[in-house]
């Protein structure tokens, strides 16, 4: 058994802190941070109104009406505050033309992997005296509060959710090949072994991830975390991509070694992530790599038994850095005043986090959850402390309605883990040319691993460069 590099909770997130100086300082450009918030005190009493983006867009009845009853209740609370909310979502392309010309909302979602590139430009307002001693935002995770920090310890954002990677199974099909689903997968030649029996004992694809829309090489970078190798190194300025390395070599060979030898990876070599979600939701595939937060999607969305969602650590390759992390930070505009964005901040804790913090909005929020027939103690990276979040799920003990029990061991491997954010600079674009990789490697026995990822190296190096 390979053994596991740990770290103690307390460096729960120490790769993503120490991830946003590097960032914070390989960033192109000297533009001054927007301005300090010191002493710029707000009116929490004033009239104001806020524009709020990420409103679900009609399609969505099920999330557009409970957004909307949340916005009510909000408003309610705080009968000074007035949400404009809109469907404006960050999309990178877009921001920054946006944001000159006004037309973004007080407060949105931004990528972990996009926040210091935006505080290096004063692309994002400095909260941080609005949130040190603010009874909420002060409890936060201070690993997680790190990822908004610049160097100087000053606040840009407000983390609001956090994943790590996992491997989802079916437990179902584990118990029909004869596996034990109390005793998951740990390392890639598990991973193997399992996928090689589900296939043989039930027909069903044994393990596959998709591969198409950046989501191939998403994974297969996280899969090279787990095997010892980065992607992007950073020294001062400069950012070098080193794709062909042993760690990816080794991820392509497990791959490879999937469809090839076990002959357990079905089909299909073109899924996309929503359609893969449709066939694990219909039990016919036994693994895959995503986002540990999957449960939603599968089970709420598409019908999966929650009996049968199975989640587990991301399988441990020899001596790896980490699992790869991310999340949803509250960006809050520069341009706003500052009633604006505290009241902008009290709707980030009225929406995402004060249950985390007060007994009676963990109790109101798990009883609305249950009512709607929705999830309530599902596997998460804690926001808070640990110690606070152990409270938390006192509070909604008797509301829990998810098999916790079927986690067990991805909800302990997150007091120790080590979490590694995305690449730094050309996210998606290095997950672009990496896709067409993972793809030859399941429709090619002979594909060159070595051939394949320097072309995609030396294609990366060079958008970083002329970035």
């Amino acid at each position: 058994m390979t053994q596991h590099r740990r770290l103690r909770a307390g460096g729960l997130f120490a790769g993503l802190a120490v991830a946003g100086i590097v960032v914070s300082g390989c960033a192109g450009g000297t533009a001054p941070a927007s301005p300090s918030a010191e002493a710029v005190a707000c009116d929490p009493d004033a009239d104001v109104t806020i524009t709020v983006g990420e409103r679900p867009t009609a399609d969505q009845a099920a999330n557009l009406e409970a957004w909307e009853n949340a916005v009510a209740a909000f408003e309610k609370a705080h009968p000074n505050i007035t949400i404009d909310d809109e469907e404006t979502k960050y999309d990178v392309s877009t921001f920054p033309a946006l944001l000159v010309g006004g037309t973004l909302p007080t407060t949105l979602q931004v990528p972990f992997t996009d926040i210091q590139s935006l505080i290096e430009r004063g692309q994002a307002a400095d909260i941080t005296a609005y949130v040190e001693d603010d009874e909420v935002l002060s409890q936060l995770n201070p690993q997680l509060a790190a990822v908004t920090q610049d160097a100087d310890g000053r606040t840009y954002g407000v983390v609001r959710a956090a994943y790590t990677m996992g491997l989802i199974y079916d437990r179902a099909l584990f118990e029909q090949a004869g596996l034990d689903p109390d005793a998951p997968p740990a390392t890639w030649d598990d991973v193997l072994e399992a996928a090689a029996t589900v296939t043989e004992e039930t027909g069903q694809t044994g393990f596959i991830i998709p591969t198409t829309a950046n989501t191939g090489g998403w994974l297969l970078t996280s899969m090279s975390y787990s095997n010892g190798d980065l992607v992007e190194e950073v020294d001062g300025d400069t950012t070098t991509v080193t794709l062909d390395t042993p760690g990816m070599a080794a991820s392509l060979q497990f791959l490879h070694d999937v469809r090839w030898e076990a002959d357990a990876a079905g089909a299909n070599y073109l899924y996309d992530n929503n359609a893969i979600r449709d066939d694990i939701a219909a039990g016919v595939i036994g693994q895959s790599l995503n986002g540990a937060n999957l449960y939603n999607s599968l089970v709420i969305g598409r019908g999966m038994p929650k009996e049968d969602f199975g989640l587990a650590p991301f399988p441990a390759g020899d001596d790896p850095v980490g699992v790869l992390g991310g999340g949803n930070i509250q960006w809050y505009n520069p341009k706003a005043t500052p009633d604006q964005i505290c009241a902008a901040l009290e709707w980030t804790k009225f929406y995402f986090l004060d249950r985390y913090v007060d007994e009676d909005a963990a109790v109101t929020w798990a009883e609305a959850q249950v009512a709607d027939d929705l999830p309530v103690g599902l596997p998460e990276v804690p926001v808070v402390s640990d110690e606070q979040y152990e409270t938390y799920l006192g509070w909604i003990e008797p509301y829990i309605n998810v098999p916790r029990e079927n986690y067990t061991a991805y909800l302990d491997s997150l007091a120790t883990a080590t979490i590694v954010p995305e690449p730094a600079r050309k996210a998606q674009e290095l997950y672009a040319a990496l896709d067409p990789i993972v793809q030859a490697v399941l429709t090619r026995e002979d594909a060159d691993f070595s051939e394949l990822l320097s072309s995609a190296e030396t294609q990366v190096q060079d958008l970083v460069n002329a970035e």
